[in-house]
């Protein structure tokens, strides 16, 4: 079984001593889903990624249901589903223990969050100070991102 480092995340290895810790790019499900389907920003977020090598991508297990269904909607091909099969094997995954649906269940009162959505914020702000950036394009999850104090990105 893969370990997990610090942040609990299921990681292929750890870092070597003595060396940084690898730095996290969350991107939520509406962003993964423009790795394999085109849209108006799926060019400018794959530049944006490929400059932020060496962090590493991360999303949370929600991807692995959230992002087949979603090219399932728009009736993807067999070969986009296999792309985005691998691209979910390759990345992290933040794990959802009950301590992030509980913080989820109380993000910013008030406000419209979608519960997913929350659970994509609370699982990025489990990271601490791993990560680099939160990448989504949906202005209502970007906007509680945000005050929560997570360096919120839509590369455009």
């Amino acid at each position: 079984m893969p370990a997990r480092n610090s942040t609990g995340l299921r990681c292929d290895r750890q870092p070597a001593r003595g060396r940084t810790e690898v730095k996290f790019v969350y991107l939520d499900s509406c962003a993964a889903i423009k790795l394999f389907k085109d849209e108006v920003e799926s060019d400018a977020l794959e530049d944006w990624l490929v400059e932020q090598v060496p962090a590493r991508q991360v999303t949370s297990y929600l991807s692995r249901t959230e992002l087949p269904r979603g090219l399932h909607a728009v009736e993807a091909d067999v070969q986009t589903h296999e792309r985005a099969r691998h691209w979910l094997q390759r990345c992290a995954h933040v794990a959802l223990p009950a301590s992030v649906f509980e913080q989820a269940g109380s993000l910013s009162p008030g406000t419209r969050l979608r519960s997913l959505d929350a659970i994509h914020v609370a699982a990025a702000l489990s990271l601490g100070a791993a990560l680099a950036s939160f990448v989504s394009y949906d202005k209502r999850l970007l906007a509680v991102a945000s005050e929560h104090g997570l360096p919120v990105v839509s590369p455009s």
